[in-house]
C-alpha cells in the first residue's frame, strides 16, 4: 500500500523558515567608521502566502500600477489583481512574478541583497488535461438510421452484445475530420439478448407498403412487402410486385450475401412477399434495387403455429469514446480509478436532460463507490448545459471532492539592488545538505519490512539505501519533488550533485532513476512518468565522492507544471541484488542556462 509522507517540519501558515547561511556574519574589516558591518543574507528560506496576504498584495499602489499598465482602456488587469483577494490564488495573466515582490517587500525590507526565498502560493490554473480533452467532444443519441447503419442491413432499434464493436467504425464515419484525441459521448438502447433470425423482421427499421413508398419515395433502404406478380426471370429473381394499383419493378432478388434464393425459397406468384431495398427510377422505371429477400407466405397457407417473441430487457446505455492512433475506442486512462459516462437514470431521476448541479454527480459517485480509497481519481462525462463535457472527483480521505484546477506552486523569489524580484530563471534550488528536504515528499511503494529507504542527513542531502543489516532488500522508494511551474521557459535544465556507492554498474542505471511527469495524481503508482536518459555516467559505485549528473534538459516541457520524482526500485523482475547501492543526491537546480552559455 503505498504512504505518503511530507518531509521536514510543516511550515504554519504565513511562517518563515530561515536555513543555515555561511554568509551570516560578521565583518571585521572597519569601513571608515570604526564599527563592524552586520549583513543578513539569508539561503534556504521558505514562505507561504496565508489568506491575508492575498488581500494584502491588492492593496500596494506598486501592483495596482502594474495592473493598470496591462490594459488602461477597460481596466482587465486591475479586475484580475482585484480577484487575487477574493480567489486567493494567481493566474496566468495575474501572476505571482508580477505581484509578489511587493508583498515581499513589506514583509522583509531589512534582508540583504543576495537573499533567496521559495514562496508557496496558490494556482488558479484550470483543469486537468484530461478534462480538457472534453473540451471538444461530442454528444449525441443514436438514430433510426444510425442503427440500421451499425447493423449492417439487420436492423433494430437498439444495439446488443454483437453489434456494439460496430460503433468505433460507426463514429469514423458519423464523425468527418476527426483529429487523434477526439471524444464522443454517445447514448444508445442496449440489450443482451440477440434476437432469433426469425424474429428480425420485427425490427427492421422503414417498415412500409409498396403503396406508401410509391406515395412518398426516397433512396434509403426500406423494408418492404407486396405481393408477387408477374415474373420475368426466376433464375435472377426479376418480378412485379404490386400492392392494389401499385406496382414496382424488382430487379434482381438475393439473400444477404447476394445468392440467389427465389427456386431455393419456393417463390410463387401470388405469394405475400417481404425485402429490403432502396427506390430507383432507372430507365424511367419505379424499380427497387439492391433487393434482400426477408421472408415470403405463400397464397392461401395453412395456418401455422405463432412462435411468441423472445422476451427481452432494454437499457439506455452512455459511453465515452475516443480517436486514437489505431481508430476510435472505448475512453480509457490508467491514471484514473474510473471512466465513467453518468448513466442515464441519473438524467431521469432529477428530472433533466442536462447536469447543471455538481451535487447529483457526487450524490451518484457517493452511492455507486461506497469503498473508494484516498487518492483515487474518478472522470465523470456527462451532458452539462455547453454540450458533452466532463470533471474529475479526487477521493480525499473518504469523500469525493471535485477538482477545480487550484494547485500549489513554488516560485524562488531574490533580492537584487534593495529590492525583491522574482527569478524567474531558477525554477526549483534545493541543496538539501544543512538545509533539510524543503517541500520534497516521501511515497512508500515497498520496503520489504523496512521503515524507510529515502531519508534526509544534514550532512549529506536527501540519501537512499536498500542494504540493511547485512541484508539487499528488493524495495521502491520514491522521493517528489513539489509542483515546478515551467509556464514561462525556454530552455530548462535540471542538475544535481550525486555520489553512488556499491551496487554494480549494470544494475545501477536501472535501479536509480530520474523520473518526469506533467500530470501528477499526488500518487506516484497512478501517475504517467517518463524515465529521463542519464545525460553523464553515474558514479561507479567504488567510493563516495560526489560527481555531476550532467544536464537534463526539459525543453519539452516547457509552458507546463510538472513534477520531478528519484525512484530507487532495486524490485525489478529478473534482475538479482546482491549488492544495493547507496544514493546522496545534493545542490538539485532547475533552471535556465548561464547567460554566457545562452549567447554561445
Amino acid at each position: 500500500m503505498k504512504a505518503n509522507y511530507i518531509l521536514g517540519a510543516a511550515l504554519v501558515l504565513g511562517t518563515l523558515s530561515l536555513g543555515t547561511s555561511c554568509e551570516n556574519y560578521f565583518d571585521e574589516k572597519y569601513m571608515g567608521n570604526g564599527d563592524p558591518q552586520i549583513t543578513d543574507v539569508r539561503t534556504g528560506m521558505t514562505y507561504e502566502l496565508t489568506d491575508d496576504d492575498y488581500k494584502l498584495l491588492t492593496t500596494f499602489e506598486e501592483n495596482k500600477a502594474k495592473a493598470l499598465a496591462l490594459d488602461p482602456t477597460d481596466s482587465t488587469g486591475l479586475k484580475e489583481l482585484m480577484a487575487i483577494a477574493t480567489e486567493k490564488s494567481f493566474t496566468e495573466t495575474a501572476s505571482a512574478d508580477m505581484y509578489v515582490p511587493a508583498l515581499m517587500q513589506s514583509k522583509f525590507p531589512y534582508l540583504d541583497n543576495g537573499t533567496t526565498c521559495d514562496v508557496l502560493y496558490t494556482m488558479r490554473e484550470g483543469k486537468s488535461s484530461r478534462v480538457k480533452e472534453f473540451a471538444g467532444a461530442q454528444g449525441f443519441a443514436l438514430t433510426t438510421n444510425d442503427y440500421e447503419t451499425i447493423w449492417q442491413k439487420r436492423g433494430a432499434d437498439y444495439l446488443t452484445p454483437a453489434t456494439v464493436t460496430g460503433i468505433p467504425a460507426f463514429l469514423s464515419g458519423k464523425i468527418a475530420n476527426a483529429k487523434e484525441g477526439q471524444i464522443a459521448l454517445i447514448s444508445y438502447v442496449y440489450s443482451e439478448d440477440e434476437p432469433d433470425p426469425s424474429e428480425l423482421s420485427d425490427f427492421l427499421p422503414y417498415e412500409l407498403t409498396l403503396s406508401e413508398l410509391l406515395a412518398f419515395p426516397d433512396e434509403k433502404k426500406h423494408q418492404i412487402s407486396g405481393i408477387v406478380g408477374e415474373v420475368k426471370s426466376t433464375i435472377s429473381g426479376r418480378f412485379y410486385m404490386v400492392d392494389g394499383e401499385a406496382s414496382i419493378y424488382v430487379y434482381g432478388l438475393t439473400d444477404e450475401n447476394g445468392n440467389k434464393v427465389w427456386k431455393d425459397k419456393g417463390i410463387q406468384t401470388g405469394d405475400a412477399i417481404t425485402l429490403i431495398g432502396r427506390y430507383s427510377e432507372e430507365n424511367g422505371e419505379p424499380q427497387i434495387l439492391d433487393a434482400v429477400y426477408v421472408s415470403h407466405t405463400p397464397a392461401n397457407p395453412s395456418p401455422a403455429p405463432r412462435r411468441a417473441k423472445q422476451a427481452r430487457h432494454f437499457e439506455t446505455v452512455n459511453a465515452i469514446y475516443q480517436l486514437t492512433a489505431d481508430g476510435w475506442a472505448p475512453y480509457a486512462n490508467e491514471q484514473l480509478k474510473a471512466a465513467i459516462a453518468l448513466p442515464q437514470r441519473i438524467y431521469e431521476s432529477a428530472g433533466v436532460s442536462q447536469i447543471t448541479d455538481p451535487g447529483i454527480i457526487l450524490k451518484y459517485l457517493q452511492a455507486t463507490y461506497p469503498y473508494a480509497a484516498d487518492k483515487e481519481i474518478y472522470l465523470v462525462a456527462y451532458m452539462g448545459k455547453n454540450g458533452a463535457t466532463a470533471d474529475e472527483w479526487v477521493v480525499n480521505g473518504t469523500e469525493f471532492v471535485l477538482t477545480t484546477g487550484y494547485i500549489t506552486e513554488t516560485m524562488s523569489f531574490e533580492r537584487k539592488n534593495n529590492a525583491w524580484m522574482a527569478n524567474i530563471s531558477t525554477y526549483l534550488q534545493a541543496k538539501f545538505v544543512g538545509e533539510g528536504p524543503g517541500k520534497f515528499t516521501i511515497q512508500h511503494v515497498s520496503l520489504d519490512g523496512l521503515n524507510y529507504i529515502w531519508r534526509y542527513q544534514a550532512a549529506y542531502g536527501m540519501t537512499a539505501s536498500a542494504y540493511v543489516s547485512g541484508t539487499n532488500h528488493r524495495v521502491e522508494d520514491w522521493l517528489v519533488s513539489p509542483n515546478i511551474r515551467l509556464k514561462k521557459s525556454v530552455k530548462p535544465q535540471l542538475t544535481f550533485d550525486q555520489a553512488v556507492r556499491y551496487g554494480d554498474v549494470t544494475n545501477n542505471p536501472k535501479w536509480l532513476n530520474v523520473m518526469v511527469t506533467d500530470n501528477y495524481t499526488d500518487d506516484v503508482t497512478s501517475t504517467e512518468w517518463k524515465q529521463l536518459a542519464w545525460p553523464a555516467d553515474l558514479p561507479d559505485g567504488s567510493n563516495w565522492v560526489f560527481q555531476s549528473s550532467g544536464i537534463f534538459d526539459l525543453s519539452e516541457y516547457n509552458g507546463k507544471t510538472i513534477v520531478i520524482a528519484f525512484r530507487y526500485d532495486t524490485d525489478i523482475d529478473g534482475v538479482d541484488v546482491a549488492s544495493a547501492p547507496t544514493w546522496e543526491i545534493q545542490n538539485l537546480l532547475l533552471a535556465e542556462p548561464a547567460e554566457e552559455e545562452n549567447n554561445e
